[in-house]
């Protein structure tokens, strides 16, 4: 490389250069555990109403696929042209709040719909009667190209984050980190299985930063926008990528142009440093920083939730005995989780006070609980009344860890909330996690078939060809609607 070598050459050449040898045992573990947490995600995600919404409207657009054409909407019968599925799917996985964070922020939501949606339009061109693999060049798309897409899409997706000066930085600044970055991921990601070389993926990225955008305006009235923006990243990064796999060129200099910088025209909230986006490829592994999400609620609440759970479980609280429970946070996470609002899924799924009472009500927050029924339930109503959230000026950002001082009839009880579980720092267990997607996807797959997709993805890298996979996704009947 040369000092003229742009961001975005080397970010390319990188991932078109990858190999599976190259990438930590760890991290290709980290792969595979976060591709089954992105599909149950998904597949539970087609019963919710933005996609029951997204798929009427993009049906019309777009029409039926012909046979032998278009990717699968996970957890549904039918299928969509691979953009479509790209979109709706996106939407699926981010729809219950049950996504992975610590990417783009949500990585997985973007990355695997987009890399899925490339494999099924490289899988529909299969050679009659070949059984065989053509990974390099060919139709087939092995599993362990598939692991390699996710891995770069990862990578993309969380180096233009912290690029732009980190989470806080981005969302500070009235962005929705996903929809700002999650599109280079997408790119990256589908540009790996079709096979771009590294001056087309150069394109792909360039292409990708034309089509980033998405505000936290949502947060005042818990609009369905923040689904979109996971679709749309979707969407537009196989669209990048594939308009630069037929030639059609993207800026060489993205990050850094004379005029159009990227990273200047979203960073102005953040310190910028281009050197984020390549200095440490290959050293230090995006997926890894990457967490599981096992409450159906903003990443930003799960910590209160575990602390909670904990004096629910070893002090005996219960909804009858708090009289209230005050939570002390960082600014950011009081403005994006502090409102006590339940009139839509967004709003309570960004609720501190719903987040709360539901845990002390139920001992969980799943999906039971997000519904139209379950979070108008008046013994939780009232619960939320007896929560408030106030601003700690020494607690910052969104990763900032509250402070709970829980009174009860008995006794109050002050409680620094510690590392979520699900962090990069407090995994759950692979078993846990395991039985996380068992149960997600289990509410649209028999049980056996979900099975089978658990023992394909936990043995992704030894698979020649994902398209069983792909067909394991399909349900043979249409979701009734979670609302």
């Amino acid at each position: 490389m040369t000092m003229d070598t742009t961001a975005s050459e080397r970010l390319a050449d990188f991932v078109t250069t990858l190999t599976l040898g190259d990438v930590p045992d760890s991290a290709q573990h980290r792969a595979k555990i976060h591709i089954l947490d992105t599909l149950g995600a998904g597949i539970a995600g087609a019963a919710s109403r933005e996609v029951a919404i997204s798929r009427s409207a993009l049906a019309a657009a777009y029409g039926t696929p012909a046979a032998g054409t278009g990717a699968a909407l996970w957890g549904t019968p039918v299928g969509l042209p691979v953009l479509g599925a790209a979109f709706v799917n996106g939407v699926a996985c981010h729809a219950f709040e049950l996504d992975d964070s610590g990417g783009c922020d949500h990585s997985g939501a973007v990355v695997l719909p987009a890399a899925l949606a490339a494999a099924s339009l490289r899988g529909n061109v299969r050679p009659g009667g070949d059984t065989g693999t053509t990974d390099d060049g060919g139709a087939y798309v092995s599993g362990e190209r598939l692991l390699l897409a996710v891995v770069s899409g990862y990578e993309a997706a969380r180096r233009v984050q912290d690029a732009l000066g980190g989470y806080d930085a981005v969302n500070n600044a009235g962005w929705h980190s996903t929809g700002v970055c999650g599109t280079f991921g997408a790119a990256v990601a589908s540009g790996v299985v079709l096979g771009l070389d590294a001056a087309q993926m150069v394109s792909a990225i360039g292409l990708a930063g034309s089509f980033t955008g998405g505000t936290w305006s949502f947060i005042g009235d818990g609009a369905m926008s923040k689904r979109m923006h996971v679709g749309r990243a979707a969407e537009s990064g196989l669209n990048s990528a594939l308009l630069a796999g037929a030639g059609f060129t993207g800026p060489r200099d993205l990050f850094s142009a004379p005029w159009g910088s990227f990273l200047r025209l979203y960073g102005q909230g953040g310190v910028i440093d281009e050197a984020r986006l390549y200095e440490t490829l290959g050293h230090e592994w995006q997926i890894e920083r990457a967490s599981i999400k096992p409450y159906a609620t903003c990443r930003s609440t799960h910590s209160a939730i575990d602390a909670v759970l904990d004096l629910r479980e070893r002090r005996g609280i219960t909804a009858d005995s708090v009289r209230n429970i005050t939570v002390r946070t960082s600014a950011l996470i009081a403005d994006m989780c502090g409102k006590a609002d339940v009139g839509s899924l967004v709003s309570a799924q960004l609720s501190m006070q719903f987040a709360l009472a539901a845990a002390v009500l139920h001992g969980a927050v799943g999906l039971d609980h997000i519904t139209e029924q379950g979070r108008s339930d008046p013994r939780l109503v009232e619960l939320m009344g007896r929560i408030t959230v106030e601003v700690d000026p020494l607690q910052q950002g969104g990763s900032a860890e509250p402070q709970l001082l829980v009174t009860t009839e008995t006794g109050t009880f002050e409680v620094q909330a510690v590392r979520a579980k699900g962090a990069p720092t407090n995994r759950l267990s692979d078993a846990e996690s395991i039985d996380k997607f068992m149960g997600l996807a289990t509410t649209r797959l028999p049980k056996s078939v979900a099975a089978s997709i658990a023992d394909l993805v936990l043995d992704l890298e030894s698979t020649a060809d994902v398209g069983p996979l792909l067909n394991l996704l399909a349900s043979n009947a249409e979701p009734v609607l979670l609302s």
